[in-house]
């Protein structure tokens, strides 16, 4: 027997509503409780941060910082709640939590509006800057604003400066002249990514045009192997991504050889050589490339030619010729970025047309002696890609970082002492103060790609008063970022751009961890309902449409038809949606739960089709079971507690609380969490109310319903809280239950990436064993048919490890000799005919379950 004392106070302590709630539906009362609750909230936060929590260490969260455009849009508001939401989830789970914010704040658009507008570039950004945090502020998004940074103060660049002369220092960088894409408009070089499927610029609109510079490049390919073998490593955790950006660094099997190009006097032009065989370079005598070769002759209508300059061997030392061909010539013999290795055998018709000399002796090199002699020249000589080349940093902008870089009187290029940043943006250009810089010459005038600032920024949130040096031993301990958020498009370039520096900076010691990312939770976009004229292609806006029976036509015509499709918000195709005026009208917690429920993280948002309709119910379903509690509490009526009740309830509790922490720490699918809640709350529903208030499992379950809803919906969950504890206590301060010792865990089989089966049992069963016994486990038991029959179709595990969350999971990974996409394959049908059996198997204890009542009926 158990019972609680009468309690008859109607306003809860703190609470903004009256419990138990009469006639009120709490989803109508969202935007009250979000003003009642904020400063709650926000304080305490703050006042954690004196006494922070290290109980299980620290968790580094970070999403994607925004570049100051002045407004924040809902994609924006996607990526920071689920960021929030994660970091939520860790503090309550015991964990030191950085969840920093800042801006990237250098690039066009600031140097467009000066232009176009007369206004200073830094001005408009810092105004920008300003603005947003306002709105940032708005949506209650906890981030560590003390530190903040922002890529456009000197603070921050003269250690963007830093990084680029300490590459310059080892030889990372070079002044080459390279075609490149010209935007005429905004007179920059666009990068790959920057140009759209028609060739023209993502932000100016024009055709991009082919332009020969001279730039300053970063060699990135000679990082490309180890940075293609750490994606093996981190392949488990980044899923599509680690998939993503192997593509984009493509295969390393080639060794790479830079020829200068011998002509005018200059050689800062090279050939970038690509070639299998190691040993071919050492007897090469004529190079061939094909006519889509940036050297090659664009108006040239007679194949094969020779090009008027030669270029230089550095592993011999000898000049050969360069003779270009048509691209369909020689189609079956393999070259790589449009350039290879000529050949005397193959490429007779040359040898005899251009009088090229075969020596009568060959030169016998080994690997080492090649790649010693190419190294020391700054020829190459090592393993890459086939596909990979440099990174070409210059931009000719005014408002980004200055390339710390002066060239003197006598015609070279050094870089400015570490100790005489930063170059400012009022510098580029100039003369060059020799009493303050200690170097006579002038500054270069071009500034950094903006993906160099973002490629290191990470470090600098950690540390970023620090003005001695880029980041602290003490600051380090932090890293590496625990779980990265932000958009999937960004999988490719800048996460490959900031793993290079990172693996760079750990070369060099100044950092401690080559990769800068354990976890990643990739995001999609949120799109918008965009109405298309059919005829034209005409972008209109919802106010110019109208439904015409079956059909969406013009309003001013209604025999011109309209298209209404779901595509990326922009204003050009009049379907943004105004984020202020969500959250004037629906409340942060509200427009949480909406971008949380609609989809998976990883998945595409079709904003006009989500409504608050399920979110609403579900809210009102909870709260209904609190109030209840809390009236049947109040009410102070004994009951009798009895096992199995309690025990149904404890098996409740376990399921539900394992499953929302696995789909929040482990698979990243906030969506699916929430149904978990749903879950949770519909088996709840299904208790006598006056029972769980009286029961100590009852008890637990509910105040853990409300414990995890807060990630979702802070300020609503606070208000149960309030009035489900009645002792002054925030549910921020509360610790998210645990799972108890003697319940079900989830036993993972991943095999190359695809789950084999995730079977339920005792904890206390598996989460000590070590790896040769889970493997035991798994042959002989839980997952023996999957085992069994990869056995039989001849598939062999190359390597395996293992990996566990107490109370959550324990995952056995392994991946499989030979390509892993046909592994995947074979593993998915192997599942098919393992849920084909169990399907028969039902069919047939089915059958034989109606044989038998048969049997019985006709007796």
């Amino acid at each position: 027997m158990l019972r609680w004392g009468t309690i008859q106070q109607i306003r809860r302590i703190g609470s903004a509503l009256q419990w138990p709630l009469k006639d009120i539906r709490i989803s109508e009362n969202t935007k009250m409780l979000e003003k009642h609750w904020s400063k709650s909230l926000v304080d305490s936060f703050e006042s954690s941060k004196n006494k922070p929590s290290n109980l299980n260490g620290k968790k580094y969260i970070l999403s994607m910082f925004p570049y100051p455009s002045g407004r924040l849009h809902i994609g924006h508001m996607r990526v920071y709640t689920i960021s929030d939401a994660t970091a939520r989830y860790y503090r309550l789970n015991g964990y030191e939590v950085i969840h920093p914010i800042g801006w990237d704040s250098f690039g066009l658009p600031a140097e467009n509006a000066a232009r176009d507008k007369g206004v200073d570039p830094r001005e408009w950004t810092i105004n920008n800057i300003e603005s947003m945090k306002q709105q940032l502020l708005k949506t209650k998004i906890l981030f560590d604003w003390e530190k903040e940074i922002s890529t456009c103060e000197p603070e921050f660049f003269r250690w963007t400066q830093w990084i680029f002369c300490k590459l310059f220092e080892y030889g990372l960088v070079k002044r080459t002249s390279s075609e490149v894409n010209w935007d005429p408009i905004d007179k920059t070089v666009l990068a790959a990514e920057q140009i759209d499927n028609d060739g023209k610029s993502w932000r100016s609109g024009a055709k991009a045009e082919k332009k020969k510079l001279s730039q300053w490049m970063i060699e990135t390919p000679k990082y490309a192997k180890r940075l293609q073998e750490g994606l093996r490593k981190m392949s488990e955790q980044w899923g599509e991504v680690a998939d993503i950006q192997a593509n984009w660094i493509g295969k390393c099997d080639v060794y790479r050889f830079m020829l200068p190009v011998m002509k005018d006097g200059s050689n800062d032009e090279i050939i970038d050589l690509r070639i299998k065989d190691i040993f071919e370079i050492s007897n090469a005598e004529f190079l061939v490339l094909k006519q889509s070769h940036s050297l090659a002759d664009k108006d040239a209508t007679q194949f094969p030619y020779k090009l008027p300059f030669q270029v230089l061997n550095g592993v011999t030392g000898r000049q050969i010729p360069v003779i270009v061909v048509e691209d369909t010539y020689q189609p079956d013999v393999t070259s790589f970025l449009n350039s290879r290795i000529g050949n005397f055998q193959k490429d007779k018709i040359l040898v005899e047309k251009f009088a090229i000399a075969e020596p009568k002796h060959k030169r016998k090199l080994t690997k080492n002696d090649i790649q010693e002699m190419a190294s020391f020249g700054g020829y190459g000589g090592y393993e890459t890609s086939r596909t990979l080349t440099d990174w070409v940093v210059s931009r000719q902008r005014g408002w980004g970082t200055p390339i710390p870089m002066i060239q003197t009187k006598d015609g070279k290029r050094v870089a400015v002492q570490l100790n005489k940043l930063p170059v400012l943006g009022s510098d580029r250009g100039q003369e060059v103060d020799k009493e303050r810089f200690g170097e006579s010459g002038v500054f270069d005038t071009d500034t950094l790609d903006t993906f160099f600032d973002s490629a290191w920024y990470y470090l600098r949130y950690l540390d970023n008063k620090n003005k001695s040096e880029l980041i602290s031993k003490g600051a380090m301990k932090n890293m590496p970022v625990d779980v990265y958020v932000g958009g999937i498009e960004h999988a490719a370039v800048h996460m490959f751009f900031a793993r290079f520096v990172a693996y760079f900076l750990k070369d060099i010691n100044v950092i401690q961890t080559a990769e800068p990312f354990t976890d990643l939770i990739p995001q999609g976009i949120v799109r918008g309902k965009t109405f298309i004229e059919k005829e034209t292609g005409k972008y209109l806006g919802s106010e110019d449409v109208q439904q015409s029976g079956d059909k969406l036509t013009l309003k001013n015509d209604s025999s011109v038809e309209v298209d209404a499709v779901y595509e990326k918000m922009s204003k050009s195709k009049n379907n943004g949606v105004d984020l202020a005026a969500i959250l004037d009208s629906e409340g942060v917690d509200m427009t949480r739960l909406r971008l949380l429920e609609a989809a998976a993280p990883r998945a595409p948002i079709n904003w006009g089709e989500t409504d608050l309709k399920g979110i609403k119910k579900l809210l009102d379903r909870i709260a209904a079971i609190n109030s209840q509690i809390v009236d049947a509490r109040d009410n102070g009526k004994p009951i009798e507690l009895k096992k199995e009740i309690d025990g149904s309830i404890k098996e409740t509790y376990n399921f539900f609380v394992r499953n929302v922490g696995m789909c929040l720490e482990v698979l990243h699918l906030h969506n699916t969490a929430l149904m978990r809640i749903q879950g949770f709350t519909n088996a709840l529903k299904k208790v006598d109310p006056i029972y769980l208030a009286h029961s100590p499992e009852g008890q637990r379950a509910v105040k853990s319903l409300i414990i995890m809803l807060q990630v979702f919906c802070p300020h609503v969950a606070s208000e149960m809280w309030s009035a489900l504890a009645n002792d002054g206590s925030l549910v921020s301060d509360q610790k998210w239950p645990e799972v108890d010792k003697d319940a079900d865990i989830e036993f993972l089989l991943m095999i190359d990436g695809v789950s084999g089966g995730r079977p339920s049992l005792d904890r206390r069963i598996i989460e000590e064993m070590s790896m040769d016994q889970l493997w035991e486990r798994a042959t002989f038991y839980e997952h023996a048919d999957i085992l069994r029959m990869m056995k039989e179709d001849g598939m062999k595990l190359k390597n395996s490890s293992y990996i566990s969350r107490k109370g959550f999971h324990v995952t056995l990974s392994c991946s499989l000799e030979g390509d892993k996409e046909e592994n995947r394959k074979k593993i998915g049908k192997i599942l098919d005919r393992i849920q084909a059996e169990k399907r028969k198997l039902e069919i047939g204890k089915k059958g034989g379950k109606r044989k038998k009542e048969k049997k019985i009926v006709n007796k």
